[in-house]
């Protein structure tokens, strides 16, 4: 009762949860931490016992139980400019506190104590704040982003001495444990850190372990030699090429074990004893360990020339043994994350080049470097770009060597751009999409799927938006293939985290389960389609612009390339760019489209 600054009976106020948060963050003792969230209990009974629920899942960072799937849905983004508005102060202020402060946290305490006030807003309680985040939870469709930044501007103009930093800690959480997890994929080790050490201490306790692959860093698409140029201006990049194979992480233990592992964390060591076999003799005497991020395609070394995708592809996936292979591989390694018994994930690209390039040696055809050059001359990139097409790759990777250059596993950065040929010509990139409905094939199709509904994937709201119907370019064995492969994946219902129009009414529904690599002619405004919905081209007409606010994009005459089997649906292409960590493949597409295809000359307005 002493603890308690309120009367029995009234709300319990969240003040008294975050100062109790305060000190448990300047705690490392389980004990005395223990001690401190008890008594926040035993001070919520004694005084107001219907507030002891919201204080339990506060202190637990939950909103509701984990089988009801409500979730916050809350970016970097959304909390930046939410902090802004709420405190008066520039977006690129707050950000340049953040990349001072390091954490969102403190960035909304020091704005709140430096922002004066012209009246006292009423204080908030735990209650409140509760309800707040799960109606932020529950907001959806049009303008949700907005609803939930002015939620959270509520809270935050209501907070007082530790409560901003505690609000957004409360919001952010989720995404620091979500890193975390690309860096060391093992609940058994990240749950117990949690528990002992509370979700703060992840970063600098779960940290990348030899043996246990993480999520490989990707890149952006760019449409030109010169965008790279602008983007990159005043730092320094370098240009490789870009294989067309199979992108692989193979780790050498101490012992001398070697595993390789696909992009999808899977084992691929039985499918490639060769790549295995070679390691003795591509690692220098003074290299005891590694982490190789690396590239393996198809190679004919009488010719000395790469082969095709399609060709690794009909490698067996498991149980291949040398004397059988028939398909020769070669492997091009760009990138080196680990190196005796040092994690190299946070030097800049500059060094772990250096790293890389004394600790391996070439074996024409065995094991090779990736091609590359650094430089900032148009010509002579595009030059580059020429002489990768001609080698049998799909383009150049470009990536920034000392600003920036940090190895981000699973995040598709700014700071590695790839460029391909064909991204001069139509769409450009294809695109990755997810098969989540289909409709029954008539005719000669009777009994396979006659088309589906495919999906791309929006990281921000981890939600399956709609971007096209394909049905068209399959033979008839890759329809019965896909339709056999899909139907042990047949719901009865769509997931709560597909977006589709109203209208949409396929025969069938399926769990999110493969991956299809598909082409198309071009983007385009769609009504029915939920792909970036409500991207708006800025120099529309204010009708114009109301018109697509219900509108997303999608695919003109999608083709089927290829079932990309070295990727799960989370790593489907992205949809809309919502928050700092998130992607905007669709979008990006869309917007690059346009300006590219400038000699399309019809009316903008014109419906």
């Amino acid at each position: 009762m002493a603890a308690a600054c309120w009367k029995p009976g009234e709300p319990v106020p969240f003040l008294f949860l975050a100062r109790a948060l305060d000190l448990i963050s300047n705690e490392s003792g389980r004990i005395v931490i223990t001690e401190i969230l008890s008594n926040v209990f035993r001070t919520a009974i004694a005084t107001t016992p219907e507030d002891l629920l919201a204080t339990v899942y506060l202190s637990a960072n939950r909103i509701a139980p984990p089988h009801e799937g409500i979730e916050l849905g809350i970016g970097d983004a959304s909390i930046i400019r939410a902090l802004s508005e709420a405190y008066g102060r520039k977006e690129e202020h707050v950000k340049k506190n953040l990349k001072e402060l390091g954490d969102l946290g403190l960035v909304a305490k020091a704005s709140r104590s430096s922002q004066k006030m012209m009246y006292k807003p009423k204080p908030l309680t735990i209650s409140r704040v509760l309800d707040t985040f799960r109606t932020i939870a529950k907001e959806s469709g049009k303008d949700s982003q907005d609803k939930k930044r002015s939620h959270i501007k509520g809270l935050l103009v209501a907070a007082t001495d530790c409560e901003p930093q505690y609000i957004i800690r409360l919001l952010q959480a989720a995404k620091i444990i979500k890193e975390a997890y690309s860096v060391l994929p093992i609940y058994d080790k990240i749950v117990p850190t949690l528990l002992d050490a509370g979700v703060w201490k992840l970063p600098e306790t779960c940290n990348f372990s030899i043996g246990v692959p993480v999520g490989p860093m990707l890149a952006k698409a760019t449409k030109s030699v010169s965008e790279i140029i602008d983007k990159f201006q005043g730092r320094e990049y370098t240009c490789e090429y870009k294989y067309d194979g199979e992108r692989a992480q193979i780790h050498c233990m101490e012992d001398g074990t070697v595993e390789i592992y696909s992009r999808n964390a899977e084992r691929n060591t039985g499918k490639y004893p060769d790549v295995v076999d070679a390691i003795s003799r591509i690692r220098k005497p003074t290299v005891k360990s590694f982490v190789l991020d690396c590239e393996i395609v198809a190679y004919d070394r009488e010719k000395k020339r790469i082969l095709p995708f399609q060709i690794l592809s009909t490698r067996a996936r498991k149980g291949v043994t040398i004397n059988d292979i028939k398909v020769s591989v070669c492997t091009f390694g760009f990138d080196i994350l680990y190196i005796n018994g040092k994690p190299l994930l946070q030097e800049q690209l500059k060094v772990r080049r250096e790293h890389l390039y004394n600790s391996f040696e070439e074996v024409p055809g065995v094991f090779q470097l990736a091609t590359a050059i650094t430089s900032n001359d148009l010509e002579e990139i595009q030059k580059f770009l020429d002489l990768s097409v001609n080698s049998s790759c799909e383009g150049l990777i470009i990536k920034t060597l000392d600003t920036d250059a940090t190895y981000e596993p699973a995040k598709r950065s700014n700071n590695w751009l790839k460029l391909k040929k064909d991204y001069m010509d139509s769409v450009g990139d294809s695109l990755d999409l997810v098969p989540i409905a289909a409709f029954h094939g008539r005719g000669k199709r009777t009994g396979v799927y006659g088309s589906f509904l495919l999906a791309c994937y929006d990281e921000h709201n981890e939600e399956y938006q709609t971007i096209c119907n394909i049905g068209t370019g399959f033979s008839e064995q890759q329809l019965e293939e896909r339709s056999t492969s899909l139907r042990s994946k047949v719901i009865k219902n769509p997931k709560a985290y597909y977006r589709f129009a109203d209208t949409t009414d396929p025969d069938v529904w399926f769990e999110p389960s493969e991956v299809w690599e598909v082409k198309a002619a071009d983007l385009s405004i769609s009504p029915v389609h939920r792909a970036a919905n409500g991207i708006v081209d800025p120099n529309k007409s204010m009708a114009r612009l109301k018109f697509e606010l219900n509108q997303g994009i999608s695919l003109r005459f999608p083709r089927l390339l290829r079932v990309r089997d070295d990727k799960n649906p989370e790593h489907a292409t992205t949809s809309l760019h919502v928050d700092l960590y998130s992607n905007s493949q669709v979008a990006d597409m869309y917007r690059a489209q346009k300006i590219n295809h400038s000699h399309n000359q019809e009316d903008e307005d014109d419906d």
